[in-house]
């Protein structure tokens, strides 16, 4: 008996990062997916749904694939004995799609997804390895236009769903390498890793007329956008340009959702692999790390855009608990035709085993918690006492 328990034991065990989702969170996880895409559809995103794995030469490629390369699992296909790779992201699937089958289609092109993804390690804040991703690319434009209108609608679709407390985190990756480029590399080196420490005394001690600019952008970095315009002057055009369109996708923010949590970070680079322009983070208070990021990149076949990646199974952690549905219980001897009417109705039946005049039926109907019972075809079903 003891070897049967253990064998049970051990055919319940999962890889470590993964997880069943059972009902009500499987359901709450459907409807608020299907919420979302709703959302995005509304600011006239088409649904696209790749497949889950693809040819590690496709899926792996240039600009958004290669940054996912470290995190993919990989097989080989038997029927071609060539590598193909499981998506730990879909953005560069997305990019695919936008660039052979809907190449000729007019710019801006935007195109929403959903779907599992599967990671060889998980982050540091979250110990899951399958993730749920729902997303939205722009593709033809990777301007501050194109990343303003990716934000705003990525937080309607956010709040759709019922998260509340959202706040929003800008930055702007390529601007720590704009303004280090002229130091040494022994300096750049130091440099950058003052930066991600944000540890100012450290930035200090590197000799270059670029490190007063840095410090004072670092200092200014929070939500003091007047600090930060004062620190464009001294910078170069590309830098001024990467400021500017930051503060504009700010200001954006601002008149869309006057109460909305806004850190401006331009110096932050963690995470960003791919990105050109404006990046952003997406958190929630009482959630441990980032729900949604994204901003402007270029695709594996060079053509400019924005996306936005959701990733459901943090989003669910900050929904209020779903209430399961109260079923109505229907014994056997209720015709199908009632049933049916129930349904139309918009009410949840579980069709019993029983007749109405077996006192097994309530049996039953309390096994499956069901809140009502249907006695007749005549009479409306009865709450079922505990």
């Amino acid at each position: 008996m003891a070897q049967k328990e253990d064998n049970k034991n051990s055919q319940g065990l999962l890889p470590a990062g993964l997880e069943d989702l059972l009902d009500p969170i499987a359901s709450q996880n459907s409807q608020a997916i299907s919420t979302m895409l709703s959302c995005f559809s509304q600011f006239g995103y088409q649904r696209v749904k790749p497949p889950l794995v693809e040819f590690e030469a496709t899926l792996l490629a240039k600009g958004p694939g290669a940054a996912t390369a470290a995190k993919s699992f990989r097989l080989m296909d038997p029927l071609t004995q060539d590598m193909m790779a499981l998506r730990s992201d879909m953005t560069a699937q997305i990019a695919r799609i936008s660039g052979t089958r809907l190449q000729h289609e007019p710019r801006p092109l935007r195109l929403a997804y959903e779907g599992d993804v599967m990671r060889v390690v998980p982050d540091s804040l979250n110990a899951e390895r399958q993730l749920y991703q729902a997303g939205a690319e722009l593709i033809g434009f990777n301007d501050a236009n194109a990343t303003t209108e990716i934000l705003v609608m990525g937080i309607k679709a956010l709040q759709s769903v019922g998260l509340s407390s959202i706040t929003v985190d800008l930055g702007l990756p390529l601007l720590v390498k704009n303004l280090t480029r002229n130091l040494s590399l022994n300096s750049r080196n130091m440099a950058e890793r003052a930066i991600l420490d944000k540890d100012i005394d450290a930035l200090l001690k590197i000799d270059g007329k670029e490190i007063k600019i840095i410090k004072k952008v670092m200092e200014a970095s929070g939500n003091n956008r007047d600090a930060l315009s004062k620190c464009i002057p001294e910078m170069s055009e590309d830098a001024r340009n990467m400021m500017e369109d930051m503060l504009f996708v700010s200001q954006q923010l601002r008149d869309a959702y006057p109460n909305l949590p806004i850190t401006l970070d331009p110096l932050e680079v963690r995470g960003f692999d791919y990105h050109t322009g404006v990046g952003f983070s997406l958190f929630a208070d009482g959630l441990r790390g980032e729900i949604a990021r994204g901003g402007a990149y270029l695709t594996g076949f060079g053509e400019p855009a924005t996306g936005l990646s959701v990733y459901m199974e943090r989003v669910l952690r900050g929904l209020p608990e779903k209430v399961s549905l109260e079923h109505i219980y229907m014994p056997l001897d209720i015709p199908k035709r009632i049933i049916l009417d129930y349904i139309d109705r918009g009410r949840s039946v579980i069709a019993g085993r029983y007749k109405s005049d077996d006192e097994m039926a309530l049996v039953e109907a309390k096994q499956l918690k069901c809140t009502f019972i249907v006695q007749n075809t005549i009479s409306p079903p009865i709450l079922i006492e505990e």
